[in-house]
């Protein structure tokens, strides 16, 4: 990075040391790739492994039945010790390789080597997630029933969840089929409503798990902030040092990738959105919504100038959509409001990649309010608040592990 004299610096960058180990034997050196990807729809990580193995090792010794055991460490000394070894254990979920033809007779000195790449799971929220649950809950709140379903799965799990706008109303009577515990958060929320707002549930790699409401998250302070830096401007240095020296704060010269599907929603959904339940006390119950409403004070809306509001052709706006497939909960919206909300979300989308120095644990961090700062004035608008909606961190072998990680951002408006 050439200084303001013309002079190069050098800028640090990042290395990792990765480690696996499958029953007790260390695969490290065997190991080329290792991605790991999280992401708001998913509610647990995905961690894809490559190795480059002898085929029998693979048929002999790597079964699916023992458990993986990886840990990614930073190394070097940009951040001091502020950054975060990431240990995992993971299940081996899937694979599929092909071996070579070998000779009848096996000879012992001969290794022939193939590319075996393996779909993992961490174990612990994998089992959280998928056990089976059920019971009958009379006179309790959402966040007990969610507190009670998560201890019947006896995974020792615990529970992090956010209250801002919690739906606190007393359940009169509240029926949880049999079905895994992801399935019965996902049904709490479609039938009653977790929120007055987005919804976001997962468990992390620790065994936690979170339920956030994502229309507070974007308000609140940020995880971390992207620097998009220009191609001309002489501070540059300073934010790449500030890069160095912070653990939450990362930048990119990369190409910015811009989605925008208001009309598209507004086509789905409607301007004026009527809800026909029915309550225990009357024949029907009507619930009104204004699409631009919901997307100013329910959706992931961020503005510096109080202007909130979605861009939209008034020929594909201008419409009413009656849902009289669900019986709701009485006279509460709360239902209304998350399921609508929810298809919001996403209306504006960034995404680029982060290199160089790379502190990953706050980049797992999906569901959280991230800042982003355009250095180029044309794209001041794209600059403020998004929520991290999905990661994917790539380790590459050469001669060091090389990192690339790209950053999936999403909003309701499209600009501040």
């Amino acid at each position: 990075m050439p200084d303001k004299l013309g002079n190069k610096s050098f800028i640090p960058g990042r290395s990792f040391e990765i480690s696996l180990k499958i029953k007790n034997k260390d695969y490290s050196n065997d190991l080329t790739k290792c991605q790991i990807i999280a992401s708001v729809n998913a509610v647990y990580d995905v961690i894809r492994l490559e190795l480059f193995i002898d085929p029998r090792d693979i048929i002999t010794e790597i079964t699916g039945e023992d458990p993986l055991k990886l840990s990614i460490t930073p190394i070097g000394n940009v951040l001091g010790d502020r950054q975060e070894r990431l240990d995992l254990e993971l299940m081996y979920i899937s694979s599929a390789y092909k071996i070579p033809i070998k000779p009848m007779m096996y000879k012992p000195f001969q290794i022939d080597r193939i590319s075996f790449p393996i779909i993992c799971v961490p174990r612990k929220p994998f089992k959280t997630m998928n056990t089976m649950v059920n019971d009958i809950y009379i006179g309790n709140t959402i966040r007990e029933i969610i507190q009670d379903l998560i201890n019947k799965t006896n995974t020792n799990a615990t529970l992090n969840i956010d209250t801002d706008n919690l739906n606190n109303n007393q359940l009169d009577q509240v029926l949880i089929a049999p079905k895994t515990l992801a399935k019965s958060i996902k049904y709490l929320n479609e039938t009653f409503g977790i929120y007055n707002g987005i919804f976001n549930y997962s468990c992390k790699y620790d065994n936690t798990v979170e339920i956030l409401n994502l229309t507070k998250r974007i308000t609140q302070e940020s995880t971390f902030i992207i620097y998009q830096l220009s191609s001309d401007d002489e501070d540059n240095i300073k934010f790449l040092r500030e890069s160095l020296e912070k653990p939450n704060v990362y930048y990119t010269y990369d190409l910015i990738n811009i989605s925008y599907s208001g009309n598209m929603k507004a086509a789905i959904l409607s301007k004026n959105l009527k809800h026909i339940v029915k309550p225990s006390d009357t024949l029907y119950y009507e619930i009104d919504h204004d699409l631009e409403n919901l997307a100013e004070n329910y959706g992931l809306s961020y503005s510096t100038q109080n202007n909130k509001k979605i861009q939209l052709d008034s020929d594909v706006y201008e419409r009413t959509r009656y849902y009289t497939d669900h019986t709701g909960y009485e006279k509460e919206e709360q239902f209304a409001i998350a399921n609508t909300a929810k298809v919001l979300a996403n209306t504006t989308n960034l995404d680029f990649r982060l290199e160089k120095n790379m502190n990953i644990i706050p980049l797992l961090d999906v569901g959280r309010a991230v800042k982003f700062n355009s250095k180029t004035s044309e794209y001041d608008k794209l600059t403020g608040k998004y929520i991290l909606k999905s990661t994917i961190i790539d380790f590459d072998r050469t001669r060091d592990w090389e990192v690339v990680a790209r950053i999936f951002l999403m909003r309701t408006n499209k600009d501040r």
